[in-house]
Order: C-alpha cells, then structure tokens, then sequence
C-alpha cells in the first residue's frame, strides 16, 4: 500500500523543483500583471480624458500624454524582463540566477516611476480644481483616487520583494550554480530576522520601531499635512515704537537766484556813418544761458540715504530720528506689534521648478537677509528659513498673518484655483506679496499668474517717489534692476492706495546669496536695504488695516 501511494506522488517536484517552482511562479504572475498593467493605464487614460473632457487642454500643456507613454513602456519593459526572469527560472548557472533576481528587482524601480505617474496626474487634475466624473475632487476623495491607482503595484512589490529574497537564498543559489556552501546566504539572514526577531528580540524590534517611526514623521505625517490642511504659526510683528521722519540735516535745499536784467543802453550815433556802433547785451547771449545750465547745482538723493536712524548707527545712516517703526517713539517697532517678537521670512512653495532658490545651506539667501536685517534695525530676526503651500495661508488667524509673502522662481507656476483664491483674500485683507523674477521664463510665467491672482488689474510702474522707495532708505531711481531678467523697472499691483504685490525685475534673491553670485558689494546693498523698505511698507499697512482682529 504504501508503494503505490509513493508511486502516484511520483509526479510531485523535488526540493531542488520545489525551490525553483518558487521562483518561476511569482515572475510568469508578474509578468502578465505588467502586461495587463500597460493596457489599462493606456486605456485607463483614454477613459478619463474622455469623461472628463476638460482635461484635455491643460494636459495637453503640460505634456502629460508624454508622461504616461513613458509610464506604459516602462511597464511594458519590466514584464518583459520579468518574462526572461520566468524562463531563467528552469535553466542552471549564475547568469540564469542574476537573471531572476534583476528580474524581481526591477519591480522596485517600474513601482517607483509608476507611482511618480500617478501622483502627478493625480495632483494636476486637483491644483486644476477639474470636476473627476462630474464631482468635486477635494483632498479625501483624492486621496481614494490615488489608493486605488496605487495598492496593486504595492501589492506587486510586496510580492516581488519576497521573491527576491528567495532568490538570495543559500538554497536557491545551490540550485542554479551547485556551490555547496553551507552558510546562510543574505535572504536567509534577512526572513529569519523578520521571523525571529534575531539574535536579540529587543534589538530587533527597537530598530523596526525606529524605522517606522522615522517613516512616519519624515514622509507620512509631511504628506497628510501637505496634503489635508496643517497648523501655522502666527505671525508676530515687533512691538515698539519708531519713526519714518526724514532724518535732519541730511537734505541740502539749494535756491537758484535769479539777477534782475540789466538796462538796455543807448547810444547816439550818426545814421550816415558807415561803422556800426551795435554792442550786443551780455544778458542775450546764448553762450551765457549754456555756461548757466552747464554749471547750475542739481539736487540727486543719495540711494544709500536713510530717512530714519536706524538700530543708533547715525553715523553710518543719517542722523536724528530714532529706531524704524510707528508711533513717534525712538526704541523701534510698531504699537500694535507683540512683545519678543521675531520677523520672520516666509516662502511660497508651488509646483514649478525655482520656488526654493537660495535655501539651501550654502546660498542661505533669505538667512542672509534677516541677519542683514538685524544688523540695520536691532530686531530679533528667525534663525531658520521657512516656507509653505499657499493654502496654508487660509489658516493664519485674522491679524496674525505674515504681512508680506516671498514669491521666486525659474520656470512655468502651477497654482491651483483654490490657491489663487486664498492668495487673493490674503492679498485683500491686508498682506503683500513680494515676487522675485529669476529668470525671463518665470517673468512670463509670473504675469500669467497675476492675471489669475487679480483679473482686470494690470502691473503698472512704480513711480520712484512712491513711499516704499521713501522709508526708510530713499531710492531716487527707484528699485535697483539687478539682472533685468523682467525689465529694469519695478511693477506692482496697488488697492485702495496699497501696493498688493511688488515685482522685482531683477533677482534681488541672488544678491543676498553668500557672494552676492558676483556682485558688487554695493549693489547687493541696495538689495539688502530695498527688502528692508518692503518689509516696513508691509508690517505698517498691514498692521493699520488688521488691528480691530487684534484688539
């Protein structure tokens, strides 16, 4: 009886079968999986466009076809290797087994650039605030959207990721080469760690505890935030009392006297007479008018000229006065500020390429400024740069928002509509957004934008007496054009008598990068201290028109 029970089991693999059955299965499974994967992205695609007929046109401009073809042949590459790793399977030596295992790791890359593709189609279909299927897209139901794109290529990592573990196993190795070596391979350490904990329990679980703890505050929590709203802090303004009166004895009027024209003379002569005796009036000459214009006294501003002393250096910024602020006082900041107040530097991030120019460590351009801030005025200034999604800025308390905002970048903006709608509230309620042009790409891009920000208002010049070229220092020109990617002349958008938004042409943030990116000291300067004019158009506007939310 139980050699005919053993002869009907016959047909059953042996080990070394059953090992690579192991391995063949999951790669002929994922490669059909990618095959089924390429056609309903394609088609999936097709589908959306075509119930959504609004799409079409900004992914037409955005190029995003271009992406999901590069998504589709991606998969399709990944199940034919995947395919070549499913044949492997049933041939011997170590190219069939390197094989294999690339096959199962490609997985990790085709899941990485199909997530990117999801994400970003996704993500561009809600900052257009299109209606999916005839319904509003708001922030759950994108999320729904995206897990149900996303958890059949998790499901196929998870099982390629086991796979390849099997694949570097001491077993699996033995089947493909022969090598007899007994030591456990890296797959057999890792599933036995996952298995047992390890050598020590307590160990392993506080280094799993720890990686997922740091999952979840460096990519989940920064998501969901991002993502479904977020905290901020208020914004404080310095408490005080300051002055923008003009300093004394910096402004030298010069008053041009006009002599009173002399009596014309007459002389007596013989009308028969053949010399001429007609002597010109010195008053009539032309040479004289040349020689006045040519040597009359032309009063210029100094550019560098401060109106107000600020932080007690009179002598390297004008004399008399006190500290910048309101009020009339002479210790510095505003009435209506808050006491320990730190001014802060806040950066729009959006998608587009160049939001974050100057962060970084070594450029520290908005660090620079706020410590160049400090030195001029004496206040107390953040030690960190910050920035944040313009929808962030429908969660400041009325009152507490940041009185200016900092706007840059190279290339195209991509701003949802709800963003520009709270930008524009933002704007009308009493803030200021200062854009920076970096590069002429970004200056046809920002005036698109502000004519999605403000329609029906256009940038207009500034004209160079305007206050915010006045206090505190005086800029007699006007903004210093800097590079000129927009123009050489600052624009801006004004609302009842307020400037909303301020347009620099020239890439003020490369001057206060470590180096000033090559420019003269002098320069960078005057790029310092027109941000220190923006800064204190923007606290005393928005402090004067916020203050009942205070009280």
């Amino acid at each position: 009886m139980a050699r005919g029970r053993f002869q009907r089991l016959k047909w059953l693999p042996d080990a070394d079968g059953r090992r690579a059955l192991r391995l063949s299965v999951p790669a002929g499974v994922l490669s059909v999986a990618a095959c089924a994967a390429t056609a309903a992205i394609h088609f999936g695609y097709q589908d959306l466009l075509h119930a959504n007929p609004a799409l079409r046109l900004p992914f037409t401009l955005e190029r995003v076809e271009g992406l999901v073809r590069f998504v589709e042949l991606s998969t399709a590459i990944g199940g034919l290797w995947l395919l070549a790793g499913f044949l492997a399977a049933f041939c011997r030596g170590r190219f069939a087994l390197n094989v294999v295992r690339t096959g199962f790791a490609s997985v990790a890359v085709w899941f990485c650039v199909y997530a990117g593709g999801a994400l970003s189609v996704t993500g561009r279909v809600f900052n257009h605030e299109i209606k999916l299927n005839g319904q509003d897209l708001d922030a759950y139901a994108l999320f729904l959207w995206r897990w149900s794109l996303l958890w059949p290529a998790l499901l196929a990592l998870g099982v390629a990721a086991l796979a390849y573990l099997w694949a570097w196993q001491r077993a699996s190795s033995r089947v493909f080469t022969g090598d007899p070596d007994p030591a456990p391979d890296r797959g057999d350490r890792i599933l036995e760690n996952l298995r047992t904990h390890g050598n020590d329990p307590r160990q392993r679980r506080s280094m799993l505890g720890s990686f997922g703890t740091h999952i979840m505050v460096i990519i989940v929590i920064p998501f969901l935030l991002s993502h479904f709203g977020g905290c901020v802090e208020p914004y404080r303004v310095p408490k005080g009392s300051g002055t923008p009166d003009v300093a004394a004895g910096d402004v030298k009027v010069i008053k041009v006297v006009k002599k009173a024209p002399k009596k014309k003379r007459h002389l007596l002569v013989n009308s028969q007479n053949a010399i001429s005796f007609y002597v010109p009036d010195l008053e009539d000459s032309k040479m004289l008018v040349q020689v006045e214009k040519e040597t009359q006294d032309i009063y210029r501003t100094d550019v560098n000229r401060v109106l107000t002393t600020i932080g007690g250096k009179a002598g390297r910024l004008g004399g008399g006065g006190g500290k910048m602020g309101a009020g009339g006082g002479k210790q510095g900041g505003w009435p209506d500020g808050m006491e320990n107040a730190k001014v802060r530097f806040i950066r729009m991030e959006y998608d587009g390429t160049g939001w974050d120019d100057g962060m970084d460590a070594v450029s520290r351009a908005d660090l620079n400024f706020l410590d160049e801030f400090h030195k001029l005025t004496e206040f107390k200034v953040s030690d960190h740069p910050e920035s944040h999604r313009i929808r962030l800025l429908g969660s400041y308390q009325k009152g507490f928002a940041p009185p200016f905002i900092y706007m840059t970048g190279d290339g195209g903006i991509s701003v949802s509509s709800s963003e520009l709608k709270i930008m524009r509230e933002y704007l009308l309620d009493g803030g200021m957004l200062f854009a920076d042009c970096g590069s002429p790409q970004w200056d046809r891009s920002f005036r698109a934008f502000v004519a999605n920000l403000l329609p029906g208002q256009s940038l207009l010049e500034i004209a160079d007496d305007e206050p915010i070229f006045q206090i505190p220092y005086t800029f007699s020109n006007g903004a210093p054009p800097l590079w000129h990617h927009g123009g050489m002349r600052a624009l801006g958008i004004k609302n009842k008598n307020r400037w909303v938004v301020f347009y620099h042409p020239g890439d003020i943030n490369d001057a206060w990068k470590t180096g000033h990116s090559g420019m003269d000291p002098i320069m960078a300067d005057d790029a310092f201290r027109m941000g220190v004019n923006i800064v204190y158009y923007s606290f005393t506007h928005y402090l004067e028109l916020t203050k009942q939310y205070r009280k």
